[in-house]
């Protein structure tokens, strides 16, 4: 072990803003189980983002579609 961490997609878990209320996901497909409803304007962990953007939001991990997501400063 050369003591270095391992690289994952995001180094450090950042903060997202929701845009509009959307349904959290237990995976990252439309068809995956609704989990709860997310509210507009809140502002939620994320783990990782592509076409999907895996988030944290009370403290229960899901997917919400990216669109509906601002990441970043």
């Amino acid at each position: 072990d050369d003591g270095k961490a391992k690289t994952q997609q995001v180094s450090a878990a950042s903060t997202g803003r929701i845009l509009r209320a959307v349904t959290m996901r237990a995976g990252p497909k439309q068809k995956a189980a609704a989990m709860i409803t997310v509210p507009a304007k809140t502002s939620v962990q994320v783990i990782s983002c592509k076409k999907w953007c895996q988030i944290v939001y009370n403290g229960k991990r899901g997917w919400i579609y990216k669109t509906y997501i601002k990441t970043g400063a």
